[in-house]
Formats: structure tokens, C-alpha cells, sequence
């Protein structure tokens, strides 16, 4: 997993990831495995979303300052 991944595109492998393991169309083992990788997936995109929320927290304290 690429730490250059965009929210976007890790959205997209974890939406793939949950409709795979729905259909049940694949093994067990590679249910574990899927599940694993939704689960690092779901982890990066979190941290992506903290990421802007202090972004976004920080510049609006900077905009009240200025203002």
C-alpha cells in the first residue's frame, strides 16, 4: 500500500475489497486476507481524513486570529 495513495483511489480498492467479500465468492483464506488489507485500507484513509480535519482546524483558528 502506497503512502501516495489518494483518499479516492484507496476508497475505490476498499469498496472492491467489501463487494468481494459480500458476493463470497472467494475462499476463506482469501476472505482473512481481504479483510486485512479493508482493514489497513480503512486506517490509511482515516489518517487521511485526520490529516485535513487539523488541516482545516488550523487555518480557520488562523483566519479567527486575522480577523
Amino acid at each position: 500500500m502506497s503512502d501516495k495513495m489518494s483518499y479516492e483511489e484507496g476508497l475505490s480498492q476498499l469498496e472492491q475489497i467489501v463487494e468481494s467479500l459480500e458476493n463470497g465468492e472467494i475462499t476463506l483464506d482469501e476472505s482473512f486476507k481481504a479483510y486485512q488489507k479493508g482493514v489497513k485500507l480503512y486506517r490509511r484513509l482515516k489518517a487521511i481524513l485526520d490529516e485535513g480535519d487539523a488541516r482545516i482546524e488550523e487555518l480557520t483558528k488562523e483566519n479567527a486570529e486575522e480577523g
